[in-house]
């Protein structure tokens, strides 16, 4: 007996150990763990004394710094958001509320769903280092346009240690080229000192100031300065074209900035972002992070800087035709500077090519009579044999010294393929100040120019 009440007393503990857990999976199942995105009042209100206590201490500005967090204690006084139960939506929220403030665009409040890295502020995690490293310094491409252009794209500018040698590496690479092109439009921003890196390769002789901080901290001034590369720099006469878009944004926009006001590129696109202030991110607690600007940009040549109104072009296209706008310009400037007869015709042949194309994109180009381009066509400087361009049963034929005749095919414009001929292999026919032109488009290889005798 005494053996079979212990067995089932132990069978009653046992019973009710499982009932136990069985009762705790269910509650488990039934109350899932809080999501630490959804929001309490007390959760509000602990990252609101924070944020109000950050920004009175180190917003750049000290004046719009108190009304910066005066507004924040307001807002918290009335309850505006007591509504907001979203982790996100509370920081878009206060990113919003801080804008109508101060207008900066680097001031702004994020949400981060894994926790926040520890890390020092303004400074990149290792992670991230290891990412912009891996993209070649954020120059994704380097090439050589038609007329000798050299165009870079640049992404970002991250730290110095990060981009030294990309960039080195692409202004060797684009180290004889006649003109050159950079590519800002994606360029998101990053190190001023590698900004500094940049206008030193576009820049000759004595090092000089080309950007300043002013941190509202100790009131100190923090100067970037460029550096003697000597036959390494690509030189401060050469022309140069940079290209912006509405989100070319902060160091991208320093290093478009710098480039205009100290005189040593021409800017086409759109104006960019208008985010100028320096700062880093800020924990305010419960994985909300605040970017506060702790200082202001001061351009040694203007006294100021594009915050707020963003980098206006000296050339306003549209971005997605910045670039096709650039090569233009860069191939009229190198025309103008060229007097020897046969690399002024190759030239001559580009700026062609760039017109035949953008207007037979466009639609604008009225396809040329058939009686206007049959004819003999000659070099206009150099050699090369005589083209002929016959009509026959409607269509137009082309004879060129030493191959069989080919029909031509309509692509677009005054733009033909010939029949026969390598794939990729075009001829444009343009009529200009009286003359009608031929211009040969090999699929590799320069294009080359004929004047119809």
């Amino acid at each position: 007996m005494r053996a079979h009440r212990m067995r089932s007393a132990r069978a009653l503990a046992f019973g009710a150990l499982l009932c136990a857990t069985l009762s705790g999976a269910l509650a488990q199942t039934a109350a899932p763990a809080r999501d630490p995105s959804q929001l309490d009042a007390r959760t509000r209100r602990e990252v609101l004394d924070e944020l109000a206590r950050k920004l009175d201490a180190q917003y750049a500005i000290p004046a719009t710094a108190s009304a910066l967090a005066a507004q924040v204690r307001a807002k918290q006084k009335a309850n505006a958001y007591k509504g907001i139960t979203s982790a996100p939506q509370f920081a878009r929220a206060l990113t919003s509320d801080l804008y109508a403030i101060a207008h900066d665009k680097h001031l702004h409040v994020n949400y981060s769903f894994g926790p926040v890295p520890q890390q020092t502020p303004g400074a990149p995690a290792p992670e991230v280092l290891e990412r912009m490293r891996k993209l070649n310094g954020m120059i994704p491409k380097v090439e050589i346009l038609e007329g000798n252009v050299g165009y870079m794209r640049v992404n970002g500018v991250p730290p110095l240690d990060v981009a030294r040698d990309a960039v080195a590496a692409a202004f060797a690479f684009l180290h004889v080229t006649d003109a050159l092109i950079i590519d800002n439009r994606g360029n998101t921003g990053g190190d001023p000192n590698t900004v500094a890196l940049y206008m030193s390769y576009l820049s000759e002789g004595e090092p000089f100031v080309v950007n300043t901080f002013h941190w509202r901290e100790r009131n100190r001034v923090e100067e970037f300065r460029t550096t003697e590369l000597g036959e390494l720099s690509y030189g401060a006469s050469k022309p140069v074209f940079v290209l912006s878009s509405a989100a070319t944004f902060s160091g991208g926009e320093e290093l478009t900035y710098d480039i205009q006001v100290f005189k040593r590129g021409v800017v086409v696109g759109e104006v960019s972002g208008g985010g100028a202030n320096p700062g880093g991110p800020e924990p305010l607690g419960h994985q909300f992070v605040a970017n506060i600007p702790r200082g202001q940009a001061v351009n040694p040549v203007t006294g100021t800087s594009w915050e707020g109104v963003g980098v206006k072009p000296d050339i306003a296209v549209p971005a997605k035709e910045a670039l096709d706008k650039a090569h233009a310009l860069a191939i009229e400037r190198l025309i103008a500077g060229t007097r020897d007869p046969v690399p002024r015709s190759m030239l001559e042949a580009v700026a062609m090519q760039l017109e035949s194309i953008a207007a037979a994109q466009s639609g604008s180009a009225e396809r040329l009579p058939n009686e206007w381009v049959t004819g003999t066509y000659a070099m206009q400087a150099g050699s090369g044999p005589r083209v002929t361009v016959l009509e026959k049963d409607g269509r137009l034929i082309c004879r060129v010294e030493g191959r069989p005749d080919a029909a031509l095919v309509v692509l677009k414009g005054n733009r033909y393929t010939p029949e026969g001929f390598p794939d990729g292999y075009v001829m444009s026919f343009l009529v200009k100040e009286g003359s009608t032109y031929l211009l040969m488009e090999p699929p590799l290889g320069p294009p080359t120019l004929r004047e119809k005798r």
